[in-house]
């Protein structure tokens, strides 16, 4: 889905108030922050991988999606990374016995590493799309009730985090575009929605697994800290 583009000024967004509560940053800036060529961050861009918007010919990023922590492991593929979801959340998977052997000595390399979190954004980037969307909030309480979406990450109680004016969940593909319009979301920043989209059917509440592995997607020190508590707890 290709980002909406929004007449403000360019790298600032502003709310009612008139108070700055995001920035954005140019391709030059992202590729220092990360260590990156120019020409590295502009194929992330281009591959959906990091979100940007085009203001008068400049690929701008809000500064809160630039990932703090480089990926440190290849990426499962969504089958498996599925299957070790099913894992932490204490359910059966439905994997060869060759598969289940590997995803259970993973698990142990994640209860035995330093920052768990770490590991988890590498292995399981690949489990969904993640899609940014800025709505207004009197719009969160009805979309987070709305049973076509599965609350997840920071939205779930089992976080232990309180997600403020923001929201966090799964939706179906076939889903996506009716609630982009009845919640009048749009793709530009801030973002206070997180969509993670899969072609799965999720129970409510989320398997505890998906609520681990969305709280180490946001990387971040309060969120990471909040990983290892609960695999600790389901270990």
């Amino acid at each position: 889905m290709t980002p909406l583009l929004a007449l403000v000024p360019e790298g600032h967004n502003h709310s009612e108030s008139g108070i700055v509560v995001s920035m954005e940053v140019g391709v030059q800036d992202v590729a220092a922050q990360l260590g990156l060529s120019d020409r590295r961050v502009r194929q992330l861009i281009a591959a959906g991988d990091l979100p940007a918007r085009r203001v008068a010919g400049r690929l701008l990023v809000d500064e809160a999606s630039i990932p703090r922590s480089r990926p440190v492991a290849r990426p499962m593929s969504p089958r498996i990374a599925w299957a070790f979801v099913s894992l932490l959340s204490g359910e059966e998977m439905d994997v060869s016995a060759r598969e289940r052997a590997r995803l259970v000595a993973k698990r142990r390399e994640l209860l035995a590493a330093p920052n768990p979190a770490v590991l988890l954004r590498s292995w399981l980037r690949q489990r969904a799309q993640l899609l940014r969307f800025n709505a207004g909030v009197s719009e969160l309480a009805e979309l987070l009730a709305d049973r076509r979406v599965v609350p997840s990450g920071i939205s779930d109680p089992r976080s232990g985090l309180s997600p403020g004016q923001e929201v966090e969940a799964y939706v179906r593909p076939a889903d996506l575009p009716r609630l982009v319009d009845e919640y009048l979301m749009a793709e530009v920043p801030p973002t206070n929605v997180w969509l993670h989209v899969v072609d799965r059917v999720l129970p409510r509440p989320a398997p505890l697994g998906v609520v681990i592995a969305d709280l180490a997607d946001r990387d971040l020190p309060r969120e990471d800290g909040r990983v290892r508590a609960l695999l600790t707890e389901t270990a």
